[in-house]
């Protein structure tokens, strides 16, 4: 039983930790859309038009600002429901019940 407690442990962690990993990821690409708006109209003509001679960054930016609303959107929602699960499923972990002992020995032998 205590494998079991320390399983159930183990799986909420990581969906808590997959949750805050998509979390960071949306808010990085909304950032990185809110840079290339922020960006003049000439040079996103020209970042579009040499994407290929683009550094990592650049193109990066360039490809999350195509990346639709509604994608950003259904995957914040997705973090939060892998929150809230992965939080709850970590919690329960220690109140399951642990295996009864023998209190003695039988007397039947």
């Amino acid at each position: 039983m205590a494998f079991l407690r320390w399983l159930v442990v183990v799986l909420g962690g990581a969906l808590l930790g997959v949750g805050l990993a998509l979390h960071g990821q949306v808010a990085l690409a909304r950032h990185m859309q809110g840079r290339v708006d922020q960006t003049f109209v000439v040079w996103r003509w020209l970042g579009k038009a040499t994407f290929a001679f683009q550094g990592g960054e650049t193109r990066m930016a360039l490809a999350m600002k195509e990346v639709p609303e509604e994608a950003l959107v259904a995957s914040d929602r997705a973090a939060w429901v892998l929150v809230g699960v992965g939080g709850m499923v970590a919690l329960t972990g220690p109140l399951l019940r642990r295996a009864a002992r023998p209190t003695g020995r039988r007397t039947g032998q």
